[in-house]
């Protein structure tokens, strides 16, 4: 019986022997495919990445679209409950969302804000199932991209925000560079259009339909609702000369508390909350029409003597005017300026308006 226990212990010591190792390699291969699987997820995001930008155009290649890409990326590759991308606007400096996917539950998007209040003091956010890091600052480039966890998803958070941290250097050159090419490229189109204005007042239409056409030129150039050029009369009051934008549409009649004081001031004013400004009363001037949410009112000059005044309302995606847009239409105003002057001048058919601008 001894050697019967002696053969049974040996057996047993070998049967241990043989396990120990194999178990061991089952351990060395579970720890390396963990980052081999991280690895592959932040490859396929980059591919995604990469062949949705190289075949768009338009659109697409703006920050907005570079956004929507990766979130449904990141989205389709982990299954986290939801993510979004925010960044800050250039002129308001408020975060605004790019992108976002996943549930459209009320309670998740909730959670949005207090990730980027936490996001204003740590670089990564982590509020229960919320989770985020801040994108690096390029230029005026400034982001947030947040994740909230889910059941469903793939991999564990930790791992998602270890993706998200590899993925974010890319993803913040990639937007500021989308940001930029939309810049530069609405610049261009400024250029184009106000060499466009200058054409029509140079062009040998007549002069009130040049005045109408440029209008609607400058109007196009700052992306405005609505637009008007108001002509002085000889007992300094304004008069409407042109109307012009897809919110004007069959109005022949305006008067502007705002255009007159620019008038009688020769002072340009840029208004960004239209609905706090004590210059905009309701149901009179443009408030009858549509609600005002920005304006600008610039002077047009003849010499040092201003004889009209040109006004854009509302822009229309909706974001203010800036000071930006008060330079332009100001350079602008100058050429109108000169057209006027030849109106005066001009032929005894526009008598009428040759009238009103006697000095």
């Amino acid at each position: 019986m001894a050697v019967i226990r002696r053969k049974i212990a040996r057996s047993s010591r070998k049967t241990t022997a043989k396990k120990s190792p194999a178990g061991s390699r089952r351990k060395i291969v579970a720890r390396a495919s963990a980052p081999v699987r991280e690895d592959r997820l932040l490859q396929a995001l980059q591919q995604a990445l990469f062949k949705s930008l190289s075949h768009s155009e338009g659109e697409g290649r703006s920050p907005i679209g570079v956004a929507a890409v990766f979130v449904q990326s990141f989205l389709q590759l982990t299954k986290v409950h939801a993510i979004a991308v925010y960044v800050r606007d250039e002129q308001t400096r408020e975060m605004v969302c790019l992108a976002e996917a996943g549930s459209s539950d009320a309670s998740v998007a909730g959670q949005w804000p207090a990730g980027l209040t936490q996001a204003e003091q740590q670089a990564r956010i982590s509020l229960g199932e919320l989770h985020g890091i801040r994108l690096h600052r390029i230029g005026r480039m400034d982001g947030v991209v947040m994740f909230h966890a889910g059941k469903s998803q793939r991999v564990p958070s930790r791992t998602a925000l270890s993706l998200l941290t590899a993925i974010e250097p890319w993803l913040s050159v990639l937007l500021d560079h989308a940001r930029l090419t939309v810049k530069y490229a609405a610049k261009i189109l400024r250029i184009q259009h106000m060499e466009q204005v200058s054409d029509l007042l140079n062009s040998a239409l007549g002069e009130q339909e040049k005045l109408r056409r440029a209008l609607d030129a400058a109007i196009r150039l700052v992306e405005a609702e609505a637009g008007a050029l108001f002509l002085g009369t000889g007992d300094g009051s304004l008069r409407l000369s042109a109307i012009g934008g897809e919110r004007a549409a069959g109005l022949t009649a305006l008067q502007s508390n705002v255009a007159a004081g620019v008038h009688r001031t020769g002072q340009a004013v840029l208004i960004t909350h239209g609905a706090q400004d004590a210059r905009l009363v309701a149901g009179q001037g443009w408030q009858s029409v549509l609600p005002v949410a920005s304006l600008v009112s610039v002077p047009v000059r003849m010499g040092a003597r201003a004889v009209g005044v040109l006004e854009v309302v509302n822009r229309r995606s909706g974001k203010p005017f800036s000071n930006w847009d008060v330079l332009e239409l100001a350079s602008l105003s100058n050429q109108f300026g000169l057209a006027i002057d030849n109106l005066r001048r001009g032929p005894v058919g526009e008598a009428g308006v040759k009238e009103s601008l006697k000095p």
